[in-house]
């Protein structure tokens, strides 16, 4: 059986529909939803954020069009309730990286444009300037940007430093009080970046404005704006100049012209963070390059780059350890690269991309049967890290068929 045929035959078993309480932590969404892995044969097994972005690029192109559109309506669904879309079900002390905007986006140009179903286009709208606002506002920081965070209690976020980063990263169980709630806190805005856990802070999440969360937002703002006329809104003035102002801002601070990049900046420190990372592309995905840039952060990729696909870090003394960090290869990363290099105007590098990526999940689905959740850019095995590998479908195989197409299809 091919890679794509296995999908293909199993998109179904990653489909949950809860009822009586069934959901995860008693909470039923009132669509069905897909999880990242196929339950039973993994433990992510409940409804995630960022994660259902990329399996939504694997249901749309394997027509399950219905099913994506669930999925953008269960995030509809937790912001109207919450004011933003949870990391998980059942987690409600932080976000994920906020691509809803880009899921609707996608959904529309499959589904036949916001004409053939105006009602709930304008729903998705309503829904992403809520969730738009939440971002504004709790993740406001003094640069203008915002940055990733959590609103947990001091408790709540030293329970996380016991029971996340003495296993994980090796902190003392010993340390005091006050110091646990105080690094649990930058740890558990690290998890709302995704990227739980990777050296890109240096521990010290809460005070750093990324360019890849700054650069999602920017959709927002654009993709708000372009349709506020067609909603009958009177501010797609001020949704151009939202955009207009974090574009300069972008420029003006996320940009290294020294590592040709865009980085985290540190805005307590005044000064970019010392690991670039592959969420440094996504300013080119969103349009914020300009043509000088995309071509400086094309000739960096190399540091990224090895036999078996575009690893999370560069190979750096800071990334031992963590998973997001050399050598992983993290599937959404890897469309992220993709997708930057296609609309920065490099196409024959984001082929070369895709199919380090097709061919690795085909010879690893060929020895073991599964996708995998991570796989090493060094070896082209199952990646290891602070906790091993599961077996997914999910993002794995939602990234394996939009690489497909960039790769010459399978």
């Amino acid at each position: 059986m091919s890679t794509a045929a296995y999908i293909a035959d199993n998109w179904h078993r990653s489909i949950c529909r809860d009822a009586g309480c069934s959901g995860f932590r008693g909470i039923d969404l009132p669509f069905p939803y897909t999880t990242p892995c196929i339950k039973g044969e993994g433990k992510f097994s409940f409804f995630f954020y960022w994660d259902t972005y990329f399996t939504n690029l694997g249901l749309l192109r394997s027509g399950l069009v219905e099913t994506a559109r669930d999925n953008i309506r269960n995030m509809l669904w937790f912001i109207e309730r919450q004011g933003y879309m949870p990391n998980h079900t059942g987690i409600f002390n932080r976000s994920q990286p906020p691509w809803l905007c880009a899921m609707v986006a996608d959904y529309f140009e499959r589904a036949g444009g916001p004409e053939a179903d105006p009602a709930f286009f304008r729903q998705c709208c309503e829904g992403l300037r809520r969730e738009y606002h939440f971002w504004a506002n709790a993740r406001h920081t003094p640069t203008g940007l915002q940055r990733h965070g959590q609103h947990d209690t001091a408790e709540g976020c030293a329970h996380f430093y016991d029971k996340m980063l003495v296993r994980r990263l090796g902190k003392s169980p010993d340390a005091p009080l006050a110091e646990k709630a105080s690094v649990g806190a930058h740890y558990l805005a690290e998890a709302e970046s995704g990227a739980d856990f990777t050296p890109r802070f240096a521990g010290r999440c809460l005070d750093h404005n990324p360019p890849d969360l700054n650069a999602l937002l920017h959709t927002y703002e654009t993709f708000l704006g372009a349709h506020a006329e067609r909603l009958g809104w009177d501010d797609a003035a001020l949704w151009r100049e939202r955009a207009e102002q974090r574009r300069e801002r972008v420029q003006r601070f996320l940009w290294s012209d020294r590592e040709g990049w865009f980085m985290d900046y540190d805005f307590v420190k005044g000064r970019h963070a010392a690991v670039p990372s592959l969420g440094g592309l996504v300013p080119l995905l969103a349009g914020l390059a300009t043509p000088e840039q995309a071509a400086r952060a094309v000739a960096k990729l190399p540091a990224f780059e090895r036999d078996h696909g575009v690893a999370a870090t560069p190979d750096l003394p800071e990334a031992g350890g963590f998973q997001w960090a050399y050598p992983n290869v993290w599937p959404p990363l890897v469309w992220i690269t993709v997708a930057a290099l296609l609309r920065a105007g490099f196409p024959d590098d984001a082929a070369r991309v895709a199919r380090k990526f097709t061919t690795t999940t085909d010879t690893l689905f060929a020895e073991t049967g599964r996708l995998w959740e991570k796989t090493d850019a060094v070896t082209g095995g199952v990646a290891g890290g602070e906790y091993d590998a599961a077996a997914m479908l999910g993002w794995t195989a939602g990234v394996y068929l939009a690489c497909a197409e960039v790769a010459g299809g399978r």
